[in-house]
């Protein structure tokens, strides 16, 4: 396995006292430009105001509609993308270097004074509503918001799920209150990345060091509250419409501190984690039960699961619950081969690759590690921990932590298991 080392992003200080992170990563006359506002779900006060608050920041800013937005980012070449997390929302621009002054000027309007027209927001709010109308219909989903539900209990803001109720009485002050409390400068980092030289880190203090006034509103961070887990166990969600069932496993873990957290997501890979895998071979390949069944290595700042997830057949339901648990017993019973765990060590090595396959990558790794509080060093420390775990480690993990009696099971679909 070949050695990784991830480039440190170099940090300074905005007037502002926003936090940039920073690195030239040699694409020509192209940046990125991303903002990572502590603005997420789990901060707001009723469902669905952190997800809109981020979506409509482009619909109109200062002296601005959402029409010439959208016409000034089309002529300067640039392209402005907007998520939302649980802890973060994200504005993601990429811009050609020659117009990164005009580009991060509109940046800059749209994070510090949105609209919000009233009639957007009315038509966003009924867009989503008719998405959830059909959304909630879905076996997938229903089986995916159960087990949060399940994981953190249903007033935990990672287990809450939605009614029709949060989309009644929807009004405009709801996103400026959320905007004004939550989109500072104590609450946002900014990461630059591409063509980067001492002439745009001067335009970025600027325009988001001397232009963006310093707030003197407190930090609303606070804590999330304690998770209220259900008993682990089966759960059964009948659909008798339904052609497929949605099948969900998910065994609690532990948090990033714990030695046994990166050899797991190793056990993970083993299980579900890539085409080759336990679950694909014997579930997919042989038996045909599925198109297709992963596990993944869900991650929390202090928690982590593996989330195990497939549709079937209504038919093949109670002979594809017992191949899974057939599979985990194998793990538990069966030292992995010495040529299986070579394969492994393969893919996950490429997979590292891939993640530095790039010139804007880095600004990915950043915030995908920064979101979870993990350092972006901590990559480099996870490589060398899966170059070394053994087949013994793996057994031992999968008998301590793969136990069927600690599973949270849900499956959706049908008129009984």
């Amino acid at each position: 396995m070949f050695s990784l080392t991830v480039p440190p992003l170099h940090t300074s200080i905005l007037s502002s006292g926003i936090p940039l992170r920073y690195r030239n990563t040699h694409c020509p006359d192209l940046l990125r430009v991303d903002l990572m506002i502590r603005a997420g779900s789990v901060f707001q006060q009723r469902p669905l105001v952190a997800a809109f608050t981020n979506m409509l920041l482009k619909e109109g800013c200062q002296d601005k509609t959402s029409a010439q937005i959208a016409e000034l980012f089309d002529a300067y070449g640039a392209f402005l993308y907007y998520s939302i997390g649980m802890e973060y929302a994200y504005v993601n621009l990429l811009t050609p270097k020659k117009c990164y002054r005009q580009t991060l000027s509109l940046l800059r309007d749209i994070y510090l004074s949105p609209a919000y027209p009233q009639h957007d927001v009315k038509v966003v709010v009924e867009q989503r509503y008719h998405n959830y109308l059909v959304d909630r219909e879905k076996v997938q989903v229903r089986a995916t918001t159960t087990m949060n539900a399940l994981l953190f209990g249903e007033n935990h803001p990672y287990g809450r799920q939605l009614k029709e109720c949060d989309f009644e009485d929807f009004d405009r002050e709801l996103l400026l209150d959320f905007h004004r409390r939550y989109y500072l400068p104590s609450r946002t980092e900014m990461i630059l990345v591409g063509d980067v030289g001492e002439e745009e880190l001067a335009i970025t203090e600027e325009i988001f060091g001397g232009q963006v006034p310093r707030t003197t509103v407190a930090d609303a961070v606070g804590d999330l509250p304690p998770a209220a887990p259900a008993a682990s166990g089966s759960y059964f969600i009948p659909k008798e419409d339904a052609l497929q069932a949605a099948l969900r496993f998910t065994f609690p873990l532990v948090g990033q501190d714990h030695p046994d957290f990166v050899p797991l997501k190793v056990l993970n890979t083993l299980l579900g984690g890539y085409y080759g895998s336990r679950l694909m071979t014997s579930i997919r390949e042989e038996k045909a039960y599925t198109y297709g069944i992963f596990s993944s290595h869900t991650v929390y700042r202090n928690a982590s699961y593996i989330d195990i997830e497939t549709q079937t057949d209504i038919r093949f339901v109670k002979p594809l619950i017992a191949a899974v648990y057939e599979e985990i017993e194998r793990l538990q019973n069966e030292k992995v081969s010495e040529k299986e765990l070579s394969i492994l060590r393969q893919y996950l090595s490429g997979e590292f690759a891939r993640m530095m396959d790039g010139p804007f990558t880095l600004s990915d790794l950043y915030i995908s590690t920064a979101s979870v509080g993990m350092p972006l060093s901590s990559l480099e420390t996870q490589m060398q921990a899966m170059k070394e775990v053994s087949a013994d480690d793996l057994q031992t993990l999968a008998q301590r932590y793969l136990r069927k009696e600690l599973a949270y099971e849900v499956c959706v679909g049908g008129k009984s298991l």
